[in-house]
Order: C-alpha cells, then sequence, then structure tokens
C-alpha cells in the first residue's frame, strides 16, 4: 500500500541508522513493497549504507544515487532534497509513498486503519505560512487556482498519491518543455509539499485525498529552536507523536544534558 522513500546525505548517516531501526520496530503495518533511500550525495556515499540496519525489512531497502535520476542538482541541499521526494514518484511501486528526512524518527506503530478512512487519508490540511507565500503564487501561477491550504503535516513523514505526483510532472514537463527536476530547482521558494497540494486542489479538489484532521502530531526541532530545547525535549514524549527530529545544526547547539535526554527518549521507543 505504502512505500517509504528517505533522502540522505553522508552527514546524516549516524541518524539514518536510527530511523531505519524505527521503521522496522513501527511501520510494519503498511504494506511496503521497497523502501527507498536516496543519497543526495556523491555516488561513494551509497556505498555506506548497510541494508542490515533495516533488520527484517533489509530486503526491502533500495539505495539509489542521485545520479541514477540523469539529471543535474544544485549545490543547495534543501533545495535539491526536494526535487529527489518528487522524482522519486517514478521508482515507486506502490499507490502511496511516505516521505522522510533522515533525521525523522518514528515513535510510535504507523496503522493502515488509522491512516485511511473513507478513502481519504487522515493527515490533515493547514494553512500556507507567510513565509511560503512564493510558493503559493507560482503554484497558483501554474494551475491556475486559488491555494488555499497544503495538505499535513506540512513537512514529513509527508504521503503522496503515486500516480498524482508522476502525472503532475508529466503536466509540468508538457507545460514548460523543460525536464522537471532542474525546472524545480530554478524556482526559488517553491516547495515540493505546496507544488504538489496545488496539483491535488487543481486536480481532484484536497477534500478527496485529504481529511481536515490528522490523527497524529510530528514534533521537530529546528536550528532556531535550540533556545526553547528543553521545552521542545518535553514535547516529545506527547502520545499522539507519529515521529520526532533534531536538525543536525540544532543537536550542536545542544547540552550534553540535552543530546542524553533524546538519547535516552530514543532508546526507550526503539527498544
Amino acid at each position: 500500500m505504502i512505500d517509504i522513500v528517505t533522502v540522505v546525505f553522508e552527514q546524516e548517516l549516524s541518524v539514518l541508522r536510527l530511523q531505519a531501526q524505527s521503521i522496522e520496530l513501527y511501520c510494519q503495518d503498511i504494506g511496503v513493497k521497497n523502501i527507498y533511500v536516496i543519497v543526495n550525495d556523491s555516488d561513494s556515499v551509497a556505498g555506506q549504507i548497510d541494508p542490515a540496519w533495516w533488520g527484517s525489512m533489509s530486503g526491502l531497502v533500495c539505495i539509489a544515487p542521485r545520479s541514477q535520476f540523469g539529471c543535474n542538482f544544485v549545490d543547495n541541499g534543501w533545495v535539491s532534497q526536494q526535487a529527489l521526494k518528487l522524482i522519486a514518484s517514478g521508482l515507486v511501486n506502490n499507490p502511496w509513498y511516505m516521505v522522510l528526512d533522515a533525521k525523522t524518527i518514528f515513535v510510535r506503530p504507523l496503522l493502515l486503519t488509522d491512516l485511511f478512512t473513507n478513502n481519504q487519508i487522515q493527515v490533515g490540511q493547514l494553512s500556507i505560512y507567510p513565509v511560503f507565500e512564493r510558493s503559493r503564487q507560482i503554484t497558483n501561477e501554474l494551475f491556475g487556482i486559488d491555494l488555499k491550504s497544503q495538505a499535513g503535516p506540512g513537512g514529513v513523514p509527508f504521503f503522496f498519491n503515486t500516480n498524482d505526483a508522476r502525472a503532475m510532472i508529466t503536466y509540468i514537463e508538457n507545460k514548460v518543455r523543460q525536464n522537471f527536476a532542474e525546472w524545480f530547482q530554478a524556482q526559488g521558494m517553491l516547495t515540493e509539499f505546496i507544488l504538489y497540494s496545488g496539483w491535488i486542489e487543481y486536480r481532484h479538489g484536497m477534500d478527496s485525498y485529504y481529511s481536515k484532521n490528522s490523527f497524529f502530531t510530528v514534533c521537530n526541532m529546528c536550528h532556531n529552536e535550540t533556545g526553547i530545547a528543553d521545552q521542545k525535549l518535553q514535547q516529545m514524549s506527547a502520545p499522539s507523536n507519529l515521529t520526532v527530529s533534531i536538525h543536525r545544526h540544532a543537536w550542536d547547539e545542544l547540552s550534553e544534558e540535552q543530546q542524553q535526554c533524546y538519547q535516552e527518549f530514543l532508546d526507550k521507543k526503539l527498544k
């Protein structure tokens, strides 16, 4: 039913191992056919990734260096990883795929019975933050719509309909007469989640796929949130959280005590 796509670069390999443990522990019930690990780095990094990290799901792991997609990628890793999350749809064998950042760690089971109700995926919708207004404008102009919301949770884990992601790429390539990934990376503030949400609104209407409310929350510590690190670490224990993460730059700014707190929390969740 749902494949998994995670995008990684060399500095994140240590946390990818933790994510792999969490996937084996908590993602056994979603009908995974393949776990795609997309390497947003030099091809040599792919050789440092061991499918055995995923334990009993190791046979599902496919490691894909970005060079196999046959297009050029910009030096800005934040931009290139967004393009990779979309063009990965060409690899997927399931009707849906879930995209992750390497630092995304599951802390409770993901169940299909929670995820789908009445043919809607229960991840919610949310308003588009002002900082992403340019992304909304690009999307509106492209599809001739007025996008009011995007599919939840606004970040990872994000759930793409495989056929729709592929159809969107084909539509855009036909319209702009350019390779999709290269076009996407040239747009500036365009984000993968807003673009795809705009396509769903244009093609089907958001409510046809995505519920208004979500059955889960996520707790992420961004690089600029170290000032509230203790609060964030406390929030991570909320039972509604499906995933948690700490940005690598935030991690470097945490005290030893705060780092130990997070490690002990994950130890308990990944037993």
